[in-house]
């Protein structure tokens, strides 16, 4: 078994010695070194096949540079720096050689990613999980917490599903210490998933050499395996500062139940959006050219309204569209999941509470009136509306990503065929018939006649099949797929090449 806490003893006595100011011959050529390096597993033959891997160039010192941060195997380096020194020991002509600038910062930029190596791996996670305690604060520097807000969290979880979460409430009041506490179990299931993702996590993906990022907050894990070692890390309580953690924080908090906990992210939750409704009108006036009894120039007015409606409760999203009087379209989606989708892409409790607003200098449209009005009702706060012109300084400054979010959730969800004509119009083929695909080529109009046998290639498709010669693979888009008799085929049977298949991306 490796023993990582003497490699980096090792890397770390022989990393001063070649980074003295001036180096001694006398000490670089220490026979210590021979007999740790032995000691620690490392030999001349898997020395050799570390040049064999990454060629011979890696023993000079431009080309390590180039290849060290993909150099992840402990034992080929550490005998390949075995062997870089024994050829100086043993085999130079010379072994003052070793004193060359080149040379010495071969030697400590080698161990030095040796030592990141094995520090690295005595800090990773070994074993299978039994507790954690999850430690965050989100406390930042200059920033103080208003009085009752949450700022700290202490989560235990251990093998049998028993939970306890402290949150610790900021008081002003001197001497006072506002804890909440709460304990709970949950399933097996749940937590054997968390103790999972953790594993996977800390075993091999933590890095304990990250610098801490001093302006936020940060979190502190102890985790204990079931030996009874205690394992320690640490990060900074970012959003989206690791996607790992990120998923991490989201499984903790679906797993207890609690969307408020800080977790690694510290994007914790204390309030939800419940619905919003988008209330937007257009009044457009359209004088007549022409007066009638030499009274004011008469003008038709024409309303136009659209509403939507996303309700988180019944997981719905409605559109309403108003055209003049007795004219009203609406459509309703419903599906699973969605509204929670979408809503995860945003700050909800700060969602489009951002707005410019418009300067006095900005030129109305009198007879082209656009206005709107958001209501968003919360699970705990109060009721917001917000209303002002509709457009890009009037509008909140979330709107257009939340637009385009909510578009595309929209279209996913608009897949008609009882009025396309792609379907309504599709002929069955019948059994002595063959299937003729034209196809195109890139950007070429020009088409060619394949065939198929399958039934599922349609219109639009993207197909591989031989072209050329050598019959090698290429891409083509399918333009047309028609039915043909025996005798009717408008490329002869044995003259026309067979689709291979569908493209699959």
């Amino acid at each position: 078994m490796t023993d990582f806490k003497k490699i980096c003893a090792f890397s770390d006595k022989w990393l001063k010695k070649f980074s003295d100011k001036k180096p001694k011959l006398f000490d670089l050529m220490d026979y210590s070194m021979a007999e740790e390096c032995m000691e620690l597993g490392f030999s001349l033959e898997r020395g050799h096949e570390f040049i064999r891997k990454y060629g011979q160039a890696s023993e000079k010192l431009a080309n390590l540079k180039e290849i060290i941060e993909d150099i992840n195997e402990i034992n080929l380096l550490g005998s390949v720096i075995f062997l870089k020194w024994r050829y100086f020991n043993h085999w130079s002509y010379d072994q003052s050689e070793i004193l060359k600038e080149d040379n010495i910062n071969w030697f400590i930029l080698a161990l030095s990613h040796l030592y990141h190596l094995a520090a690295k791996n005595e800090f990773l996670f070994k074993g299978e999980i039994k507790s954690i305690i999850l430690k965050s604060d989100a406390m930042v520097f200059g920033l103080g917490p208003e009085e009752g807000q949450v700022f700290g969290q202490d989560i235990y979880l251990d093998i049998k599903g028993k939970v306890s979460i402290k949150s610790y409430k900021y008081t002003r009041q001197v001497g006072t210490k506002n804890v909440e506490r709460c304990d709970f179990k949950i399933g097996i299931r749940e937590t054997l998933k968390i103790f999972y993702e953790l594993k996977k996590y800390f075993e091999c993906k933590y890095d304990p050499f990250e610098l801490m990022i001093m302006d936020a907050g940060s979190w502190d894990a102890v985790i204990e395996n079931t030996a009874g070692e205690k394992y320690s890390f640490n990060g900074p309580l970012i959003k989206k500062y690791h996607k790992d953690l990120d998923y991490l924080s989201t499984l903790i908090r679906t797993s207890l139940g609690r969307r408020d906990l800080f977790a690694f992210n510290g994007d914790a939750k204390t309030d939800r959006i419940k619905k919003i409704a988008i209330d937007y009108s257009r009044t457009t006036e359209d004088p007549i050219n022409y007066l009638l009894y030499y009274l004011e120039p008469l003008k038709i007015v024409y309303e136009y309204k659209e509403s939507l409606v996303i309700d988180r409760e019944a997981d719905t999203i409605e559109h309403i569209k108003t055209i003049g009087e007795g004219r009203k379209i609406s459509q309703k989606f419903e599906v699973e999941g969605l509204i929670d989708n979408i809503f995860e892409d945003f700050e909800e409790e700060d969602l489009f509470k951002e707005v410019e607003g418009n300067p006095g200098g900005a030129v109305d449209i009198p007879c082209d009136i656009r206005k709107y009005k958001i209501t968003i009702d919360y699970e705990k706060k109060p009721q917001l509306v917000i209303e002002g012109d509709f457009d890009k300084r009037g509008l909140p400054k979330e709107f257009s990503d939340f637009a385009a979010r909510l578009q595309d959730s929209i279209n996913l969800c608009n897949f008609e065929e009882i009025l396309n004509p792609k379907f309504y119009k599709k002929v069955r083929r019948l059994k002595d018939q063959y299937i003729y695909c034209s196809l195109a080529f890139g950007s070429s109009k020009k088409t060619y006649y394949y065939r198929t046998e399958d039934d599922n290639i349609e219109e639009g498709d993207l197909v591989i099949v031989p072209v050329g010669s050598d019959n090698h693979e290429a891409e083509a888009l399918v333009v047309k797929v028609e039915y043909f008799n025996k005798e009717e085929v408008p490329f002869p049977l044995n003259k026309t090449k067979f689709i291979i298949e569908k493209y699959d991306d």
